[in-house]
């Protein structure tokens, strides 16, 4: 059974959500939203805000955000039906369910979901009951796993055998092809299906909410042929670049402690968590991506990065470095004696001994310079030149004015040079970066509105029409969509968000904000945007006073609409008009030269008009 799609509207539009967040989060007003220390991650100063007009909420310090059903999702770990129910309960609605489903994708998605459970209930039964899974339990009791340990982290086993899930999917009247999607199954060269996962260790991958999205299989008997590690393929709930592993059962641990320890593989995890160490989450073999990072960021902004003592897991260590320092974390390195992983460090020394380490971890800047020291790149003058500037390069990812002053400073002193030498090599990395900032046209759509900081360099007032179009009646949106096309804005990213909310709006007159920002699929422009609607924004806040000082008590979102409207398209003629100039003084053809002032005319009168518009308005 489903829920009607306009009932979910309805549910969504009665509920206030600062009502239902303040129920959990203590809030407080503060002009028109409120604010409280966020639940996600840990804080001391408040950065979560609500707004009960626009209905979503936003932390500026994780960037958690979304709408009154995301906030008990991600809260009380709820599926979206069971946050829409829990609503409509709250709220007195009564939900009428309806047998077809309303939402065939989201129908698919659950089927998925439900695939993935019996899969893993499944493989937990091979390990724990059958005869067959003696091995498997053995080679666990070997690596000094307790059965409690792996049961809370669903641990199982696929049998050595070609059709053994195959047969349990079809005794279930199971969807083999879907089955097929999510990994569990493949077929064979003449078109028959077999088992993906044979003789194998298996360990479920859980999202944040602890549902299970795939699985990771490991060979564990000797001799066994094949690869070391098989996992899921990406499918529609398993996006290998946004999942990280154990996340779902070290979230609170993180909260708690306000740093995570980031190691490689499920058993380091697995051991560590058994040690006491819960707050702990892997890559799970893979290279950190800038999806996982952002998602660790709603939890806390302190890493311990903690990799293999040989050299592939250094080299892996140092990307990840990069890649948490551009996001703003504050990162450490725990360093291990050669040839421990963190699995047997745990396991051979214990939980004090492991403490001791992570107290002295060292920062990313000192991690450097020692692993440049082994590797003898400190030794003459050219080896520390070059190593220098590959330091600044770390350097010049962190965001932070104050931390970067404070590293410029640590990395003179620690080799002797003047501060304005380090700064003058960080301006040469800096400044090429900054510029390209500004150029729209060199960025892809996804890379141009990622940070409030980055918000400064975007035209004033396409951002001010992209905030009316999401906080808008449909008034206002009929307005701009038929004066501001797409291709109108200068930024990429506002295009892609026009042309959404132009396609939504056609098919919906009474689109709502958090109905518009949960269609956004790109996650740096829906961080933009959410960011943008909440964020006490001193350039809207100056144009709405300079606007309301013009008309005096004419306080007309409308009327304020158009002008900004026209005020664009004024500032679109002026680009014009200096482009048309510069032409002018380059061109030297008579005939040439009169078609560019007759266009010239054109649009100084255009502009005229438009001004006069506005005076008599």
């Amino acid at each position: 059974m489903k829920i009607p799609q306009d009932k979910i509207d309805e549910i969504r539009s009665s509920a206030d959500i600062a009502d239902v967040i303040s129920n959990y989060v203590p809030l407080r007003k503060r002009g028109k939203n409120y604010i409280g220390l966020c639940p996600f991650h840990s804080e001391k100063t408040p950065s979560f805000t609500v707004n009960s007009n626009l209905q979503i909420y936003k932390c500026f310090g994780c960037s958690a955000g979304g709408n009154v059903f995301t906030f008990l999702m991600e809260y009380k770990n709820l599926s979206f039906i069971e946050s829409v129910q829990e609503i409509a309960e709250q709220y007195g609605i009564k939900i009428e369910y309806e047998e077809e489903a309303f939402n065939k994708q989201q129908d698919e998605i659950e089927e998925l979901y439900d695939i993935n459970l019996v899969a893993a209930k499944y493989f937990s039964e091979n390990l724990f009951k059958k005869s067959e899974g003696e091995s498997a339990r053995n080679y666990l009791e070997k690596r000094r796993l307790k059965v409690q340990t792996q049961k809370i982290f669903g641990l199982g086993y696929a049998l050595d055998s070609w059709d053994s899930f195959l047969n349990l999917a079809k005794s279930k009247s199971i969807d083999l092809d879907k089955a097929k999607q999510i990994g569990l199954i493949d077929v064979n060269s003449t078109g028959g299906y077999y088992d993906k996962f044979r003789s194998r260790i298996i360990f479920p991958i859980f999202s944040p909410n602890g549902r299970v999205i795939a699985f990771g299989g490991r060979i564990f008997k000797e001799g066994e042929q094949g690869a070391k590690y098989l996992n899921s393929p990406e499918s529609k709930v398993y996006h290998k670049r946004s999942a990280l592993y154990g996340l779902y059962h070290a979230k609170e641990s993180i909260r708690e402690f306000d740093k995570a320890i980031l190691v490689e593989g499920y058993m380091d995890l697995i051991s560590l968590y058994q040690n006491g160490v819960k707050n702990v989450v892997a890559s799970s073999g893979t290279s950190l991506t800038d999806e996982q990072v952002k998602l660790l960021g709603r939890f806390t902004k302190n890493i311990y990065v903690l990799f293999d003592a040989d050299a592939a897991g250094q080299k892996a260590a140092v990307r990840s470095i990069e890649i948490l320092l551009k996001e703003n974390f504050e990162v450490k390195v725990i360093t291990l004696p050669e040839g421990e992983d963190p699995d047997s460090f745990i396991n051979n020394y214990g939980k004090d001994e492991f403490a001791e380490k992570v107290k002295n971890a060292a920062s990313f800047f000192e991690y450097q310079v020692e692993q440049l020291r082994k590797a003898g790149k400190l030794d003459n003058v050219n080896d520390q030149t070059e190593a220098i500037r590959e330091i600044v390069k770390n350097v010049a990812l962190v965001k932070d004015v104050l931390r970067r002053t404070l590293l410029i400073k640590s990395l003179a002193n620690k080799f002797g040079l003047r501060e304005k030498l380090i700064e003058s090599e960080l301006e040469k990395i800096v400044s090429p970066k900054s510029e390209r900032i500004i150029k729209p046209s060199l960025i892809e759509a996804e890379k141009q509105v990622v940070t409030i900081d980055e918000v400064k360099r975007i035209p004033e007032l396409e951002r001010e029409i992209i905030k009316l179009l999401f906080e808008g009646d449909s008034e206002i949106l009929g307005l701009i969509l038929d004066e501001v096309h797409d291709d109108d804005f200068t930024v990429e990213g506002f295009k892609i968000l026009s042309s959404m909310i132009r396609s939504e709006f056609a098919g919906n007159k009474n689109v709502t904000t958090s109905y518009l920002i949960e269609k956004i699929e790109n996650p740096k422009l829906k961080d933009f945007v959410e960011k943008l609607l909440l964020e006490d924004d001193p350039i809207s806040k100056k144009m709405w006073e300079e606007y309301t000082n013009e008309i005096v008590l004419r306080n007309n979102k409308i009327i304020f609409a158009q002008d900004v409207v026209r005020r664009f398209h004024i500032l679109t003629i002026d680009k014009t008009i200096h482009t048309i100039q510069n032409e002018l003084n380059a061109e030297k053809d008579q005939s040439v030269i009169t078609e560019l002032l007759q266009e010239l005319d054109a649009l100084i009168k255009e502009k005229a008009s438009l001004r006069n518009q506005h005076e008599n308005s």
